[in-house]
Formats: structure tokens, sequence, C-alpha cells
């Protein structure tokens, strides 16, 4: 079972981007390297990024998350 906790962004076994937010499974990934996409539990945004801070930031802003901020 995967924790639920909030998470920083990670690069996954299979080279995607991921991260945990308020329950949510966020996940970034290229295609051939051409195009990020987006993908928010099981539903992949209709948008395209040219880099991965664009898909991330696209992912975080889907569900209101705030950059990671580690606790003091």
């Amino acid at each position: 079972m995967y924790s639920t906790n909030d998470t920083d962004w990670d690069i996954s076994a299979k080279g995607n981007y991921w991260r945990r937010y308020d329950g949510k499974l966020l996940v970034t990934g290229t295609k051939f390297g051409d195009f990020y996409w987006v993908k928010v539990d099981n539903e992949f945004l209709d948008d395209q990024y040219l880099t991965l801070e664009e898909a991330q930031d696209a992912a975080d802003a889907e569900v209101g998350a705030q950059p990671w901020r580690e606790e003091p």
C-alpha cells in the first residue's frame, strides 16, 4: 500500500515524476521527449507542456498544491 502523506516530486522506476498531495496522485511524464503530459489520479489533463516544470506546475495548480517545504 502506498503512503497517502504529501510528498515532494520524485522520479518513478518508469521515469515519470510523481507527487502525492491531499490524497491525490499527481504524475507527469513525456512521450518520446516531444511534450509532457499530466495525470491526476486516473484522469489526464487535456493540455500538453513543453517542459517538466510547466507540467509539474499545472499538476500542482489542478489540486491547489503548494510547493513542498521540509518541516524544520
